[in-house]
């Protein structure tokens, strides 16, 4: 049996959440490669640099969507393991209610 602990899962969800939000905020800005443009460079710098940004930012999209999906999935199973100890505990208090010592 696994030891698992919903208040830290929750935390790492919620810390999850908070760095996609930082991430998110410091994000990369794609029309700084703009000012990399003929004539002032080189013609085939500036696409280089263009299509490396267009790349980065979408690779820096999809890091900040797993992020963010991460944390909903920790989120899920938190609510699961509550929902499984919840089902223990009340058959556990069922059983200490309706059972009846009897001395060997």
């Amino acid at each position: 049996m696994t030891n698992v602990r919903p208040k830290s899962l929750d935390n790492s969800a919620d810390a999850l959440v908070e760095l996609a939000g930082l991430l998110q905020a410091g994000r990369p800005e794609l029309a700084l490669s703009a000012k990399v443009a003929a004539p002032a460079t080189h013609e085939h710098l500036a696409r280089v640099t263009t299509e490396f940004a267009t790349y980065a930012g979408n690779q820096f999209e999809d890091a900040v969507a797993l992020i963010a999906a991460l944390s909903t999935k920790l989120k899920t199973a938190v609510g699961a393991y509550h929902a499984v100890d919840a089902r223990a505990q009340a058959t556990l208090d069922s059983f200490l209610r309706n059972s009846t010592y009897q001395a060997p």
